[in-house]
C-alpha cells in the first residue's frame, strides 16, 4: 500500500479514479505472486470481536447507516480484549471444530471435465437449506476447506477454511469449494476486473474456458446429480449463496455479471469492487436485481476499508440489500491455537507456542500482535524463527499451509479470511432469502 500512497501523492486523481486506481492496486497485490506481500489470501459467533454495521431496505426506501471514519490501529487496540465465544472453546482447549473433524472427513474430492472440486452434503437428517459456493484467494484452492481424508486425499486442511465448511453443513447447507484454473503461480482467480483485453470487465481470456464457466460447469454438474440443486418449483427452491475472500471476494463479486439471477446472496470478505459495479450490471439489461451482498472487512486495512465503503454507498443507493461486518484484531491466549488448529496443534503445543511469542516480546501485554506476521520482523525469520528457537520447528510454518501462520494473521487483522463472522453471515442471508 505504500507504492499506492506515493502515487496518490504525487497525482490527484478524482474521487472515482481514485477508488478504481485503489481496486487495480488491491488486485495487482494479490496477484504478485514473487513478492513478499503474495501470501495476501486469506471462531466463531465472536460478536465483541466483530463491529458489524448494516445497511438495508424498508419499505421500498433505501436507507445506509451512516459509518464513522477509519480507525486507526492504535483505536482498534483500545478496549478490554474479548473473551473466546463458547463455540470456539470458551476457557477450555475443545472447540467445535476439534470434536467435529469426523464430520468434515466426508469432503468428496473431484477432477470434473478437468477442473479440480471439493463438496461435502449437510449430515444425514440435517434439512437442508440451499448450496453455498465458496472462492478461495489467492495461494490457495479448494483443498484447503476439508482435512485429509479417503475422499479427499489432496486436502490440507486450514482451519480457518474448515470452519467456514462445519458452520454451513452444521446449518444444513452443501458446501462446494472450486479451485481457479490458475495452479501455479499465484493461483488467483480470473476477475471481470482484470480480464484479458483491454475492456477491464472482460472475461475473455481466450479459447480456453475461464473461472466462472468452470464455476457453472461444476454446479451444473454436481447440483443436479447429488439432487442439491433448487426445485423447480418456486414454492421449493433452494438458495444459492456465493462466498469469497481477497481474490475470491472480487470474483464473487463479478459473478452476478456472468450469471444474473442465479445467486439469492453474496458473501465477499477481504475485498471490494471497482465504482461502477451496479451501473454496469444494469447496463447489461439483465431482469434480475442484483442479489444481497454482504462484506466482511478488516479496518486495518484502510485502503480496502474506503473502497468498501464506496461498495457500500452504491449499492444501498441503487437500492440493494447489504450489510457490513468490520473484524478487529485479536489477542492470542494460551489456548487459542488448540482450539483453532486441533488437532494438528493441542494444548501443550498451544501454550508452549504463546509462552515463545510472549518471551520473545512478540505480544503486547494483554496477548495482541506487536507485529504484522507476514512481515520478516524481527530480523532473521520473524515469528517462524522464535517458534524454531524454542524447539517447536516440527510443525507446518510455511505461508498458506500453516494453520498457525494463518490464525496470526487472522488475530492480527490486516487481509485473512476469518470464519468468526459466519454464522452471522448465514443469518443475515437467510434473513434476505425470507424477505424476497
Amino acid at each position: 500500500m505504500q507504492l499506492f500512497d506515493k502515487c496518490r501523492s504525487q497525482v490527484r486523481l478524482s474521487k472515482p479514479r481514485l477508488l478504481a486506481a485503489t481496486v487495480l492496486l488491491l488486485l495487482l497485490t494479490v496477484n504478485l505472486g514473487s513478492l513478499a506481500l503474495k501470501r495476501f489470501r486469506p471462531v466463531f459467533d465472536i460478536q465483541s470481536h466483530a463491529v458489524k454495521t448494516a445497511s438495508g431496505r424498508s419499505s421500498g426506501v433505501s436507507r445506509r447507516s451512516v459509518r464513522s471514519r477509519v480507525a486507526s490501529s492504535d483505536e482498534l487496540l483500545r478496549g478490554d480484549p474479548a473473551p473466546n465465544s463458547p463455540a470456539a472453546g470458551g476457557n477450555t482447549p475443545h472447540s467445535i471444530l476439534s470434536k467435529s473433524m469426523e464430520l468434515l472427513s466426508g469432503g468428496k474430492y473431484e477432477d470434473i471435465d478437468g477442473i479440480e472440486a471439493v463438496w461435502q452434503a449437510p449430515p444425514a437428517g440435517t434439512p437442508r437449506r440451499g448450496v453455498v459456493f465458496i472462492a478461495h484467494g489467492c495461494n490457495h484452492g479448494a483443498i484447503d476447506f476439508w482435512p485429509r481424508s479417503s475422499s479427499c486425499p489432496k486436502c490440507i486442511g486450514l482451519p480457518e477454511e474448515m470452519n467456514v465448511t462445519l458452520h454451513c453443513l452444521l446449518r444444513g447447507y452443501a458446501v462446494v469449494a472450486v479451485s481457479s484454473a490458475a495452479r501455479e503461480g499465484s493461483r488467483c482467480w480470473q476477475s471481470p476486473f482484470g480480464g484479458g483485453g483491454g475492456d477491464p470487465w472482460d472475461y475473455n481470456q481466450g479459447s480456453a474456458p475461464v473461472d466462472w464457466m468452470r464455476v457453472r460447469r461444476v454446479l451444473d454438474v454436481l447440483l443436479p446429480r447429488e439432487q442439491l440443486s433448487p426445485s423447480s418449483s418456486p414454492s421449493l427452491a433452494l438458495p444459492l449463496f456465493a462466498v469469497g475472500a481477497s481474490s475470491g471476494g472480487a470474483f464473487v463479486l463479478g459473478l452476478p455479471l456472468v450469471m444474473p439471477g442465479a445467486w439469492a446472496g453474496l458473501a465477499v470478505q477481504i475485498m471490494g469492487g471497482p465504482p461502477g459495479l451496479l451501473r454496469r450490471y444494469r447496463s447489461l439489461n439483465q431482469s434480475a436485481p442484483w442479489p444481497p451482498t454482504m462484506f466482511v472487512h478488516m479496518p486495518r486495512d484502510q485502503n480496502l476499508a474506503q473502497l468498501v465503503e464506496a461498495n457500500l454507498e452504491e449499492l444501498g443507493e441503487g437500492g440493494v440489500r447489504t450489510h457490513e461486518i468490520r473484524v478487529r484484531p485479536q489477542p492470542l491466549t494460551p489456548l487459542y491455537l488448540a482450539q483453532r488448529c486441533a488437532p494438528e496443534v493441542d494444548e501443550r503445543t498451544s501454550r508452549a507456542v504463546y509462552d515463545a511469542l510472549k518471551s520473545a516480546d512478540y505480544l503486547d501485554a494483554r496477548g495482541f500482535l506487536r507485529h504484522n506476521p507476514r512481515s520478516p520482523y524481527p530480523p532473521g525469520g520473524g515469528w517462524r524463527a522464535i517458534l524454531r528457537a524454542a524447539g517447536l520447528e516440527g510443525l507446518r510454518l510455511q505461508p498458506d499451509a500453516s494453520p498457525i501462520s494463518e490464525e496470526l494473521n487472522l488475530l492480527y487483522a490486516g487481509h485473512e479470511l476469518t470464519s468468526e463472522t459466519t454464522t452471522d453471515m448465514l443469518d443475515w442471508l437467510e434473513q434476505q432469502v425470507q424477505q424476497q
